[in-house]
C-alpha cells in the first residue's frame, strides 16, 4: 500500500513521469516543474501531496499557495491542480484528497478539472465557479468609433498606477507570459489580466483577472481589437461570471469541458479570479 506525504520541490524528477499523459497540453519539462515553486511565497514549506510506493512517486496532487487582499480583508487561497497517479494505484487516488480536507481556512479553487476531478472534489463539498465562457471576437462596430476611452497593454508605469489588490496581482504575474491592460474611460478605470494561449491550435487571449466588469463590457469591442491586434490572437476568451450579466453582441457563449469549482467560508464566486493558480503559471 503506498503511502501519502506532503510534496517539496525535490520531488520534481521523481514525479514528472506522471505528467506524460497530459498530451493535450504544450508543456514541456520545464514548465512542469514550475508547480513545484512556490511562487508567491507563501512559506507553506510544500507545494502538495505525492503517494508513494517503495520510494517511487506513483501520484501528485498540486497546491499553489497565495495570500491576497479582497474586501478589505487577508485571504488566504489554495489552488488545486494536476491530480494524476499512475494506473496501477488508482485505487488509492482519493487518499491523496484527504489532506483538503483540513484546509478549512483556505479558499479553495480548481480551475482546469477533469470528469473524475469534477465528480470527486464535488463529493466533498466543492461547489460550482463558473461553467460557461465567452469568445469575444475583434470586430468592427459603430460603438468603436465613439469608445471615449485610453487602452494600454503591457504599459512601463502600471507599478505607479495600480493599486491595492491590482498591484499585488501585477507584481506577483510579472514573472508569467501575462499581458496586462489598463482602461482609462469616463466610467472609471479597469485592469486586466490575461496570456496568449492556444485553443485547437488556434492564439487566443485568455482574460484571468478584470477589475471592472462595467467598464470591460462597456467598452469590450474597442479593448478586444486593441488586444488582438498587439499580441495577435484570434479572439479573447473571458468567463462568464467576469462579465456579471452585461450582454455582448460580438461574442458565443461555449460551455467548459467542465465546471471551474471552488470552497471557502468567505468568499463568493464574484470574487474570485483565475489568477495565482495553474493557468497563468503554466500558459494555460
Amino acid at each position: 500500500m503506498a503511502i501519502v506525504r506532503k510534496a517539496v520541490a525535490l520531488d520534481f524528477e521523481k514525479t514528472y513521469p506522471l505528467f506524460a499523459k497530459f498530451k493535450s497540453y504544450r508543456l514541456s519539462k520545464d514548465d512542469w516543474q514550475k508547480l513545484f515553486i512556490d511562487h508567491w511565497h507563501s512559506n507553506e514549506g510544500y507545494i502538495g501531496y505525492v503517494l508513494e510506493n517503495k520510494e517511487r512517486i506513483v501520484g501528485f496532487l498540486g497546491f499553489m499557495f497565495s495570500d491576497r487582499v479582497l474586501n478589505n480583508k487577508q485571504e488566504k487561497f489554495c489552488n488545486l491542480t494536476t491530480w494524476v497517479v499512475d494506473e496501477s494505484f488508482r485505487n488509492e487516488s482519493l487518499y491523496l484528497i484527504i489532506p483538503v480536507l483540513k484546509l478549512t481556512d483556505y479558499t479553495l479553487t480548481i480551475h482546469s478539472a477533469s470528469k473524475e476531478t469534477y465528480a470527486a472534489f464535488k463529493k466533498i463539498g466543492f461547489l460550482d465557479l463558473e461553467s460557461h465562457f465567452r469568445i469575444i471576437f475583434p470586430l468592427p462596430s459603430i460603438n468603436m468609433l465613439f469608445a471615449s476611452c485610453q487602452i494600454e497593454v503591457n504599459g512601463k508605469y502600471l507599478n505607479k498606477i495600480l493599486e491595492g489588490d491590482s498591484l499585488q496581482s501585477y507584481k506577483s504575474h510579472l514573472l508569467f507570459r501575462c499581458f496586462h491592460v489598463y482602461v482609462r474611460s469616463p466610467l472609471g478605470n479597469c485592469y486586466l489580466i490575461g496570456a496568449r494561449v492556444f485553443k485547437k491550435s488556434l492564439p487566443f487571449a485568455q482574460i484571468y483577472h478584470i477589475s471592472n466588469s462595467k467598464v470591460f463590457t462597456k467598452f469590450a469591442p474597442r479593448i478586444t481589437s486593441i488586444i488582438c491586434l498587439k499580441i495577435k490572437t484570434f479572439a479573447i476568451l473571458v468567463d462568464e461570471r467576469f462579465l456579471e450579466g452585461n450582454s455582448l453582441l460580438q461574442s458565443y457563449k461555449c460551455a467548459l469541458s467542465n465546471p471551474r469549482m471552488y470552497k471557502s467560508n468567505s468568499l463568493g464566486k464574484q470574487d474570485l479570479d483565475l489568477l495565482y493558480s495553474e493557468l497563468p503559471v503554466l500558459n494555460i
